[in-house]
C-alpha cells in the first residue's frame, strides 16, 4: 500500500541495496507491520519472491512465524524453490503446520498452486504431505500438477482419506487426457492403491481411463446394488421402487413383491450430483435442469425446457400423482409446470430462500410448502384446480421454534391428507443443547392450526445423536410417523406426537417411504429395508 514502511516497499520490490541501507538504518524495523499487518519478509516472499532479501531479513532476526490478519505467512507465499527452504528451515516444524484459508497448510498451498519445486523444498524440511485441511483433503488430493503428484506419493501421502474419490482415481481421470500423468497412475498401484474402491460417483478408477493401455492392470467390475442408498420413491401401485446410489449418479429398481429385491442398476449419466427423487414421482434435478423418468422404462427420460425453470433452481421437484404437474422449487419462487400441456400455468412468488419444499395431498387436491428464510420458518398451503395453484392461506405466526436459525428439511402429509408433518432443524451441524436434532411438527391441513410438536433430543431417542435432516413419513394407516434419523428410526403416535420407540437397527437413514402393500421403506447405508413400527 502507499503508506507502507519504506523496507516492506523496498522488499517488495526485491530491492537488495535499499533492504540493507534500510536496515543498517533502523534495523528494529524488521518486523514492521503494514497494510494487513503485512512484514517485511512476507512481503519480500509474496511480492518480491527474492531469496537474496528474504535472507537478510532472516539473518536480521525476521519472525519466519509471523502472519498477517487473515492468517497468511511468508511460508504460505513461497514461489520458488530456494525461498521455501530458507522460510522452512528458519521457521521449523512449526511453520510448515502453519494453517490460513481453509486451513491450509504451507505444502497444501504450493500443491494446489502446482510449486513442484517449493513442494519438494518443504518435504525435505519435514513437511507432511497426511495433513488434511478443513473438508478432508491432504495436499495431494489438490495437486493438479502429475511434478508435484509424484513428489507427494513418494513421500507418503496416503493413498486413501475419508473423502470417497482417492488419489487413484483423480489421477485415472487425468491420465485418461494427460498423457503425463500416467507415472502418477503407476507409482499410485505400485505403492498399493485400491483400485476396486468407487468413487462418490460409483466410478471405479479403471472406469475413468477410458481406452489406456493402463486400464487391463486395474479392477473391473459391474455395478451392483450394495452400498448405501440415498432418495426413495415407491411406484403408486405398490409393486416396484426406485433408489439412488452414488450422489444419484447411479438408479437401483427393486421389486417389492414377493421380497424386496434389486433388480435392476442404471448409471443415470453424467459425473454429477443429482436430487430426486421424492414421494411416487421419478424426478430429478442437478440444480441446472430437470427430468423426469418412466417406471416402465427408466431409461426413458423426459427433459422440461430450460425457459420453464425459475431462476436459482432448487433441486427438489415433485410430481402430483395423477402425473400431470410438476412444481419447480427456487429461492422465494415456485413453477408449475403442466406436463401434459407442455408449459408453466403458474408462478407464484413469496417462498422462502434457504428451503423451498413443497408436497402434494395424497390426493393431489393440496399443495404443502414448507419455507426457511433468514433463519425462520412459516407455512404455505396451496389449492390445485385445473393445472394451476393459488394461496389458501400462509402460516407464519405463532409457529413452534427452538429460538435458534431454523431450516426445514421434509414434509410428508397423513394418507387421508388431513395433516401433514414437517421437519424443522437448528441450521447448523453437531448437536445442540440436550442433543437437541429438531422437531417433528403436525399441522392441520384445512386451517393451518399446529396439531402438536415434538422436539427430539437425546433423551427423547435414548442415544446421542447430531442435528440432522430428518426424514418423514406415516404408516399407510395413519397411526404412525416414522422419523429417519442418523441413529435409526423414531416412531412417534401420529395423533398425539408422544414418542412411541425407536429402532436402531437401521442406523443412519436416508430417505423413507410408504405404501399400503409395502409398509414403510427405508434407504440406508446397507440398502433399501422395512421398518416396522411399534406393535
Amino acid at each position: 500500500m502507499q503508506n507502507d514502511h519504506p523496507l516492506i516497499i523496498a522488499s517488495k520490490a526485491g530491492d537488495v541495496s535499499e533492504v540493507t541501507s534500510l536496515l543498517t538504518e533502523e534495523p528494529d524495523a524488521v518486523d514492521v507491520r503494514g497494510w494487513m499487518d503485512i512484514t517485511p519478509l512476507i512481503a519480500a516472499t509474496w511480492e518480491g519472491d527474492s531469496p537474496d532479501v528474504v535472507r537478510l531479513l532472516l539473518d536480521a532476526g525476521a519472525d519466519p512465524l509471523a502472519v498477517r490478519t487473515n492468517g497468511d505467512g511468508a511460508l504460505h507465499w513461497a514461489a520458488s524453490g530456494e525461498v521455501a527452504t530458507l522460510l522452512a528451515t528458519a521457521a521449523g516444524k512449526p511453520g510448515l503446520a502453519a494453517r490460513y484459508l481453509f486451513d491450509h497448510t504451507p505444502l497444501h498451498v504450493a500443491a494446489d498452486k502446482g510449486r513442484a519445486d517449493v513442494v519438494a523444498a518443504f518435504l525435505a524440511e519435514g513437511a507432511d504431505p497426511a495433513a488434511l485441511d478443513r473438508y478432508g483433503n491432504t495436499p495431494l488430493d489438490l495437486a493438479d500438477n502429475p511434478a508435484v503428484a509424484l513428489l507427494l506419493v513418494e513421500s507418503g501421502a496416503p493413498l486413501r482419506t475419508a473423502r470417497p474419490s482417492t488419489p487413484l482415481h483423480d489421477a485415472c481421470r487425468r491420465a485418461a487426457g494427460d498423457p503425463s500423468w500416467s507415472p502418477v497412475v503407476s507409482l499410485l498401484l505400485e505403492r498399493g492403491a485400491d483400485s476396486a474402491l468407487r468413487d462418490e460417483f460409483g466410478a471405479l478408477p479403471g472406469d475413468l481411463l477410458g481406452d489406456h493401455p493402463l486400464r487391463d492392470g486395474l479392477v473391473s467390475a459391474e455395478l451392483t446394488a450394495e452400498g448405501a442408498h440415498g432418495q426413495l420413491a415407491i411406484r403408486p401401485d405398490g409393486t416396484e421402487a426406485v433408489t439412488t446410489m452414488y450422489s444419484g449418479a447411479v438408479l437401483v429398481r427393486w421389486t417389492l413383491s414377493p421380497s424386496t429385491t434389486p433388480v435392476e442398476v442404471l448409471r443415470s449419466g453424467d459425473r454429477r450430483r443429482v436430487w430426486g427423487p421424492a414421494d411416487a414421482g421419478l424426478a430429478f434435478s442437478d440444480r441446472e435442469s430437470v427430468w423426469l423418468r418412466d417406471w416402465v422404462d427408466l431409461d426413458s427420460v423426459r427433459t422440461l425446457p430450460a425457459d420453464a425453470l425459475p431462476e436459482d433452481l432448487h433441486p427438489h421437484p415433485v410430481v402430483s400423482p395423477d402425473g400431470h404437474l410438476t412444481l419447480l422449487p427456487s429461492s422465494e419462487e415456485l413453477h408449475v409446470f403442466d406436463l401434459v400441456k407442455d408449459v408453466v400455468t403458474t408462478r407464484l412468488t413469496g417462498f422462502g430462500d434457504w428451503s423451498v419444499l413443497p408436497r402434494f395431498s395424497p390426493d393431489g387436491a393440496t399443495v404443502a410448502v414448507a419455507n426457511s428464510m433468514q433463519g425462520t420458518w412459516w407455512l404455505t398451503v396451496l389449492d390445485v384446480a385445473d393445472g394451476t395453484l393459488s394461496l389458501r392461506y400462509e402460516h407464519t405466526a405463532d409457529l413452534p421454534n427452538a429460538s435458534v436459525p431454523e431450516i426445514v428439511s421434509d414434509v410428508a402429509f397423513t394418507p387421508n391428507g388431513l395433516r401433514f408433518a414437517t421437519w424443522v432443524r437448528p441450521d447448523h451441524h453437531g448437536a445442540g443443547e440436550s442433543g437437541y436434532r429438531g422437531m417433528a411438527v403436525a399441522t392441520r391441513t384445512d386451517t393451518g392450526a399446529t396439531v402438536w410438536h415434538r422436539r427430539v433430543d437425546d433423551d427423547t431417542v435414548g442415544v446421542p445423536g447430531e442435528v440432522t435432516s430428518a426424514r418423514l413419513s406415516f404408516t399407510a394407516d395413519g397411526a404412525w410417523l416414522a422419523v429417519g434419523l442418523d441413529t435409526g428410526v423414531l416412531w412417534l403416535d401420529a395423533e398425539t406426537g408422544t414418542p412411541a420407540a425407536h429402532d436402531p437397527s437401521p442406523g443412519r437413514v436416508n430417505a423413507l417411504a410408504s405404501h399400503p402393500d409395502t409398509g414403510v421403506l427405508a434407504t440406508t447405508a446397507q440398502g433399501l429395508r422395512q421398518v416396522t413400527p411399534p406393535s
